[in-house]
């Protein structure tokens, strides 16, 4: 069974996710403190971390990435067209959260979908969803959809910071709304939300069902 824990924390208030079946679980955005994140691994009983992924390249969503991937032996995956937003905001990131910024060692990129098995339940759908940033991606997992910054409880992700697209995000959002079925939608920020209440609800989504 795919079970999931959301950590808030950062000074953005980034939704850090922990996804686990049994002892083997997956860390999604590490941009909550790595002491957080390994008593939450502690306290569910989880064995082995496979994998660190990336949503996208934004500071608050990778801002510990490379600790998490040493302490875990495990590589940070993320999709190529975001490696280079990892030194951009260096600066800027270390004064928000008042610690030192490391790039990540242990990586992997991809550069399109894929979809990467760990257990017998724990199969990972990686589905290119560009806007928010040129390499954002959304996870299906099961009945769990992991949106980053592409959509939200209500919104959507911005499209009007360096390397977004109003287009491309649309497009994406498209792809999103035609997924077979309803979903559990754990986003990058705020609240979780469901696939079917933002089909009904989130003006963004409407507009493209009319």
């Amino acid at each position: 069974m795919i079970n999931y824990h959301k950590i808030v924390g950062g000074p953005l208030r980034t939704n850090t996710y922990v996804v686990h079946d049994n002892e083997f679980g997956i860390i999604i955005d590490p941009g909550v403190h790595p002491d957080i994140i390994a008593r939450v691994i502690e306290s569910l009983g989880i064995v082995k971390v496979g994998l660190v992924i990336a949503t996208h390249g934004h500071f608050d969503h990778v801002f510990y990435a490379n600790r998490v991937s040493r302490l875990y032996n495990s590589k940070l995956l993320m999709h190529e067209l975001d490696f280079e937003l990892l030194s951009k905001s260096r600066f800027l990131a270390e004064d928000l959260y008042g610690d030192v910024f490391e790039l990540p060692e242990l990586t992997e990129a991809i550069s399109g979908e894929t979809t990467l098995k760990f257990t017998k339940e724990l199969e990972i759908k990686i589905l290119h969803t560009p806007g928010h940033t040129r390499g954002s991606l959304c996870l299906v997992v099961g009945d769990l959809l992991l949106t980053g910054d592409t959509l939200f409880k209500g919104t959507v992700g911005r499209t009007d910071l360096p390397g977004s697209s109003s287009r491309d995000m649309r497009n994406s959002l498209i792809k999103l709304v035609k997924l077979p079925g309803d979903y559990l939608v754990l986003p990058g920020h705020g609240d979780i939300t469901t696939l079917d209440r933002e089909r009904r609800s989130n003006p963004y989504l409407k507009r493209l069902l009319t």
